[in-house]
């Protein structure tokens, strides 16, 4: 957090855009969207005390690929978490990969305002630079030998093609059945998916439920 905040336009043509949960204003942030050195993205989610539920993917769990294994985490509604840059992660029935950023990665559930349906969850990172970059991997189930990593060079290319480098990350996956084939314990793993459940094909819309 900055003492001082700088901003580019007048005070007064911008004024209206600081609350970003105004529902003018969330819309443009249900990718993503840089503001100042940060990436923010914001989803609507129902959000209380006990889970968190997407209204098309379900229940709301976190998996971190730890040095100990797979750690699951079950968010709730003003539990800050944080996963550090480096670390594989991915959401249950939402994610088809597993998502490696070099960014910290900071989530922050909001519960519904009175009234209102859903919540705010909210995505925050510092806007990549450089070198900095992200992957979309996918490991074995079983044993969890990397089989397959497509890397983006998010700090030179930024926001623009995270999408398409998603979508061919899972698209070249896919299209080899030797990339899901463990070299290792001989386990077949699951098609790959994409966040968006648009882009399901039938054959991922079965994986998307199976893991």
């Amino acid at each position: 957090m900055f003492a001082t905040v700088g901003i580019d336009q007048p005070i007064e043509k911008i004024m209206d855009d600081w609350d970003y949960l105004d529902e003018k204003i969330v819309k443009k942030f249900t990718t993503w969207q840089e503001t100042g050195q940060n990436i923010i993205g914001i989803r609507r989610r129902t959000i209380t005390l006990k889970e968190i539920v997407d209204p098309k993917k379900g229940t709301f769990n976190s998996v971190t690929m730890t040095p100990d294994g797979l750690l699951s985490k079950q968010h709730k509604a003003m539990k800050i978490h944080i996963t550090p840059g480096g670390v594989p992660h991915r959401v249950e029935h939402s994610l088809g990969f597993w998502h490696i950023n070099d960014m910290d990665e900071l989530y922050l559930p909001i519960p519904a305002r009175p009234g209102e349906e859903f919540g705010h969850f909210v995505v925050l990172m510092q806007t990549p630079t450089g070198d900095d970059r992200e992957s979309y991997a996918q490991y074995c189930q079983k044993c969890l030998t990397m089989l397959y990593e497509y890397p983006y060079l998010s700090g030179r290319f930024g926001l623009a093609g995270i999408w398409r480098a998603e979508e061919e990350a899972v698209r070249s996956y896919n299209a080899d059945p030797k990339h899901r084939h463990c070299p290792e314990c001989g386990h077949v793993n699951p098609l790959g998916y994409c966040w968006n459940v648009a882009k399901d094909s039938p054959e991922q819309a079965e994986a998307r439920l199976l893991w």
